[in-house]
């Protein structure tokens, strides 16, 4: 603005005194509306680099894995939702020792490894930075950076290593692949838009060093932290990684730019809620911390979070009964333990100033290994665990502020079946524990939108097609709990052709937009500058044409008497 009112008050004092006046106000009054639109512009600018930002994607590392030196990864992350700044955050949770990055690029990406290029960017850390060093089980977060992400996009993310590091990362899910890398001693690669130099025996699907991305700018409401296990992390053998949270979002994402959320996957497989022994479950090879450990890391510290869905429980119960150990471990895994988990989770959360709904634990049964993994029994005695935490789960003393009974949806009660307790196989994997995408699918339609505070979102089209059984109250309760996720038919809704759970990332087209408030104002000022320039030009040519008339005059009535605007030749 300062050097606006310079360029003002400089041409308004080149311009002459005399008869200019109109032509001064006319001028300053146009350098005025170019002042206003340019301080609009700076800050539209500064209000992509505003402190509201909101989480919408993220990745909770559970591994350490492996070692390595001076070399390039490249992590792939796709966004939900649209906006103008982002903040990246690293995690070395999982190594004793230090890792410093050299650099750090990100890109839009254009398929697999490739970026697209000309989209590369630098990104800094502490004010500027372009390498930065991550104390042992720590975290680090950049600095806000300008990019403009639209939904469904997909970025491409690139570290370089200086040094030796240990890799932390998330486990899951082979399927699919979200990391590359180089082999060690490659180099810095960061801003290479292409795979060569990498790797490809060293793509994966497990996630290096990039746990969160966060948005500045968007206009969706905030953040949902789904905190789980395998089910909610996507794990399954014909799943491709396909989760509940992916088809929640799908969901969310049909409804309008203003009235969508964040749902963010902190699913970890083979996590628990509460605190073990060491050795008796799976957190020093790939389970992750307990829930009730890294709620605060891994769902309120997030930026923007207005919810958490908590789904843990089930591993607790199965670790309790002997698992991993082969024999029970009382008091752990109970259903006493495991809803005073859940009463810390719920208390902490609201000490936060955050809502959380729970999610009952899902039917299950004795996996034969069919799968390729082991054979696990699921004895009466842990049935009864589980059937006894879903009861205090649903009754007004737990304290969640809702509950998703998502277990009535995925227990055998179709086509003639009658048996709740026990996994409905169309929405399971062989294992009999983890849901396939048919399951993951039905249980997001059961999820009321509304909990969260936007409006009810359209149901994704089923991939299986059921009957509840006729005269079971399980089915009835099944069909009741599926229609609460229902959008009510007087809605209007934007409708979708997708009938496959897969993550679009593609650029999607962008909407015609009218014209705002400030373009009405400033193409009105514009007008009104150039109505007073005309008015002013109007002006001067009748000034000239009454001179004009004058020195007519004049002439006829003195013949041969000088020009009055003209000097008489000096006397020689």
């Amino acid at each position: 603005m300062g050097s606006w009112s310079i360029v003002v008050r400089e041409t308004f004092e080149a311009l002459p005194s005399r008869r200019n006046g109109t032509a001064r106000i006319t001028v300053v009054l146009v350098l005025m509306f170019g002042s206003l639109v340019s301080t609009n512009a700076i800050a539209s600018a500064s209000t992509t680099l505003s402190p509201r930002l909101q989480t919408i994607w993220t990745s909770p590392t559970d591994i350490a894995e492996g070692l390595t030196y001076n070399s390039t990864t490249r992590d792939i992350a796709t966004l939900p939702v649209a906006g103008h700044s982002l903040v990246l955050s690293f995690s070395n949770d999982w190594s004793s020792t230090t890792t410093t990055f050299i650099a750090v690029t990100v890109g839009v990406q254009q398929s697999g490894i490739d970026v697209v290029p000309g989209t590369i960017i630098p990104v800094t850390f502490n004010h500027g930075s372009r390498s930065v060093t991550i104390a042992p089980h720590s975290r680090v977060s950049s600095d806000p950076f300008l990019m403009t992400v639209r939904a469904g996009e997909s970025i491409a993310v690139s570290l370089a290593t200086a040094g030796s590091a240990t890799v932390s990362a998330h486990f899951c899910c082979d399927e699919r692949i979200d990391s590359y890398a180089t082999s060690n001693g490659a180099g810095n690669l960061t801003n290479n838009p292409t795979g060569a130099g990498f790797n490809p025996l060293l793509a994966s699907a497990n996630m290096r060093w990039l746990t969160s991305v966060a948005v500045g700018g968007s206009p969706a409401q905030g953040t949902v932290v789904a905190l789980g296990d395998s089910i909610t992390d996507g794990f399954g053998y014909t799943n491709h990684a396909f989760s509940w949270v992916n088809a929640l979002q799908m969901r969310i994402s049909r409804l309008s730019a203003s009235h969508q959320m964040s749902v963010v996957n902190e699913g970890i497989t083979g996590n628990t809620l509460t605190v073990f022994p060491p050795y008796t479950t799976y957190e020093n090879t790939s389970g992750g911390v307990p829930g009730v450990t890294r709620l605060l890391p891994d769902a309120l510290d997030l930026h923007g979070v207005r919810d958490v869905v908590l789904f843990l429980g089930t591993n607790d119960i199965w670790f309790g009964a002997g698992g991993e150990t082969g024999h029970p471990i009382p008091p752990y895994g109970t259903a006493a333990a495991i809803e005073s988990g859940m009463s810390q989770a719920i208390a902490e959360t609201h000490a936060h100033g955050a809502k959380i709904f729970g999610v009952t634990l899902l039917p299950r049964s004795s996996s034969t290994g069919v799968d390729g993994e082991r054979p696990e029994a699921w004895l009466p005695a842990e049935q009864a665990v589980l059937s006894a935490v879903n009861a205090w789960m649903l009754s007004p003393v737990s304290g969640f502020d809702g509950v998703i009974n998502l277990a009535a949806v995925m227990g055998d009660v179709y086509n003639g079946a009658c048996r709740p307790t026990l996994p409905y196989s169309g929405y399971f994997n062989a294992d009999n524990l983890h849901p396939n995408s048919a399951g993951q699918t039905v249980m997001a339609d059961a999820i009321s939108t509304v909990l969260f505070g936007i409006p009810q979102a359209p149901q994704v089209p089923q991939l299986i097609g059921v009957t509840p059984t006729p005269g079971c109250a399980g089915a009835l309760l099944a069909t009741e709990t599926l229609a609460v996720g229902r959008q009510p038919s007087a809605t209007t809704t934007t409708t979708s052709t997708t009938t496959v759970p897969v993550t679009q990332t593609t650029r999607p087209a962008q909407s015609s937009r009218g014209l705002g408030p400030d373009y009405i104002f400033f193409f009105v000022a514009a007008l009104v500058a150039l109505a007073l320039l005309t008015l002013w030009n109007t002006r001067r040519r009748a000034q000239r044409r009454r001179a004009l008339h004058r020195r007519t005059r004049r002439l006829v009535k003195y013949p041969g008497t000088p020009s009055p605007r003209r000097r008489a030749p000096p006397p020689k």
